[in-house]
């Protein structure tokens, strides 16, 4: 019984580790960036801003333009993140593409909200 306990006190403590970096599925991470945001909570923390930011101003009148230019720019981060091979990198880069997200002008209707790269602890 008492072993029982213990492994439900340690799957219980576990959890909120795995519920991080929801931009993907870290059942199919291939990369070493992509592993090292599953398995990293402040990682998956910046992953989880970065991904709420990109939605946010995604679903914002941006104009078309600018939201073909938040796309592209997208794809291009992507490429350069998973040339990361350290954690600081890794951080490095999702803090900079965090508020590079946010500053697209709102043509209409109110800006949204948007997590700053230096609120993510």
């Amino acid at each position: 019984m008492r072993v029982l306990n213990f492994i439900f006190v340690v799957a219980a403590l576990a959890a909120p580790l795995a519920a991080h970096a929801a931009s993907f599925d870290c059942k199919k991470a291939v990369s070493y960036a992509e592993k090292e945001i599953c398995g990293d909570l402040l990682l998956g923390k910046l992953d989880d801003a970065l991904g709420e930011n990109y939605k946010y101003m995604s679903a914002s009148n941006i104009g078309a333009g600018a939201l073909k230019d938040l796309k592209s720019t997208q794809k291009v981060w992507l490429g350069a993140r998973n040339k990361c091979t350290t954690k600081p990198c890794l951080v490095d880069a999702y803090r900079k593409r965090i508020d590079e997200v946010c500053e697209y002008p709102v043509i209409t209707g109110v800006h949204p909200i948007c997590t700053s790269a230096d609120e993510v602890k």
